[in-house]
């Protein structure tokens, strides 16, 4: 190993000396410089932490900051690692402020990992620091002005729970939980539509399930809360685009339909700006108040929208399926769910026991047969229902048992020369199956 380190600083003196490298990217001691960052990358490499940390502040000491980015990059692992080791407190703070200045130094150095070295100093920040809730907070707040929309969903994940930690602390007021949580929905959001990676979409969705769980359980998420942080600040500027999405987007989370600034917050954003989550939130507004045509009407114009997604426009398809439930329009909740869960294949259970509410509350004229034969078609619903999502499984049972005791009964089926286990085609409100006699002995 030596011989070979002897020979290569003789291959750099030589290299330097050809190259003219005494004046150039690798300082005056052009030698010194490459020898040891070289050293102290194969030392890393092999695992040696302690020899490479050796190797790396006689490099940071010889070389320009321009000579190797990496001085930097894998200079925060090797502190890092050092960090994890040391339990003396002062060496340990020192430790931690070299690893931070490594950042600024790379930030002022490499524009291009702007964003990168940003991010990892926050992460770092947020890791040893996580005590000093202001300084992770500025830290946070550094590495969204820099990111904006591309701040990972991680970052968006600390930010919220350090807000709820110091809102438990009444360090930080219900106001900033709800301007923490408005700030980093839409961004994360954004990322699940987004990605084109499916990991990256995972890792997007996970975060977002957290900061929802983290908001859900604050204790600010009241309809209560919310109206009386921004009921004023609505009355004041009600044409504030970001502020009016801001509370109908909190709001329609909360589940305040009914709440006044609810109402007036979707009227004026659907003025403001007419696009599909708007018209979305419209039609929570008029099914609100029973209207469920214009309810419908809107939710066919944001599925219409390029913008919404498939997952979105399952969504909207399964509310359109309620609404013409509740129409009693069954045949047009059928279609509606099966559109819905072709646009996102996750709900199809759901979907599968609106079909089959549809079914079994269709009202069927013929004999005693023809008029209960839907019966067996809900039900058949029902258990694919439960075989799509188990978590379902109750609910289809329940129904199930309701309709199967509208089934005719075995004599009555015998009278028009039909036999359980057989086929039959069934039509009734605008909707069609084929389904298997089932009789009641």
């Amino acid at each position: 190993m030596k011989k070979a380190r002897i020979l290569f600083v003789i291959a750099i003196v030589l290299l330097s000396s050809s190259l003219g490298y005494s004046q150039g990217k690798y300082g005056k001691d052009s030698t010194a410089c490459i020898t040891n960052l070289q050293f102290y990358q194969d030392a890393y490499k092999a695992g040696n932490n302690e020899e490479a940390a050796t190797y790396w502040r006689q490099a940071l000491k010889l070389c320009p900051p321009t000579a190797s980015e990496n001085m930097f990059k894998l200079g925060a692992n090797i502190m890092s690692n050092l960090i994890e080791k040391t339990t003396d407190p002062k060496l340990r703070a020192s430790r931690i402020d070299t690893l931070l200045s490594l950042y600024d130094i790379r930030i002022a150095n490499f524009p291009r990992s702007l964003a990168n070295a940003t991010t990892f100093k926050f992460y770092k920040i947020a890791t040893y620091l996580g005590d000093q809730d202001q300084r992770v907070m500025d830290a946070f707040n550094e590495t969204m002005k820099v990111c904006g929309e591309n701040t990972e969903s991680d970052v968006l994940v600390t930010g919220m729970s350090k807000v709820y930690e110091m809102y438990t602390k009444k360090t930080a007021t219900a106001d900033d939980v709800l301007k923490m949580y408005s700030l980093v929905t839409p961004i994360v959001e954004n990322q699940i539509k987004n990605s084109q990676e499916q990991n990256d979409q995972a890792t997007a969705l996970a975060n977002k399930q957290k900061i929802d769980y983290i908001f859900a359980n604050s204790g600010v998420a009241s309809c209560e809360n919310i109206v009386t942080l921004f009921g004023p600040k609505f009355k004041e500027t009600p044409t504030d685009k970001e502020l009016v999405g801001r509370i109908v987007k909190l709001l329609s989370d909360a589940q305040c339909y009914s709440a006044d600034l609810y109402i007036q917050a979707v009227e004026e954003l659907y003025k403001i700006d007419p696009s599909y989550k708007s018209a979305s939130a419209l039609s929570k507004l008029y099914a609100i108040r029973s209207d469920f045509p214009t309810a419908i009407k809107y939710l066919q114009e944001a599925i219409a929208s390029p913008e919404s997604s498939d997952v979105e426009d399952g969504t909207y398809l399964m509310e359109i399926s309620t609404y013409y439930a509740k129409l009693d329009q069954y045949g047009k909740a059928a279609e509606a769910a099966r559109e819905a869960m072709q646009k996102n294949p996750a709900i199809a259970g759901q979907a599968y026991m609106i079909i089959g509410s549809a079914w079994g509350m269709a009202k069927c004229g013929g004999n005693e047969i023809e008029s209960r034969a839907h019966f067996w078609v809900a039900v058949d619903y029902f258990i694919k229902a439960k075989n799509a999502d188990s978590s379902l499984a109750q609910d289809a049972d329940k129904y199930i048992r309701q309709f199967s005791q509208y089934f005719p009964l075995q004599e009555e089926a015998f009278m028009y020369d039909i036999t359980d286990g057989s086929s039959y085609s069934v039509s009734c409100g605008g909707m069609s199956a084929t389904t298997t006699v089932r009789t009641r002995k």
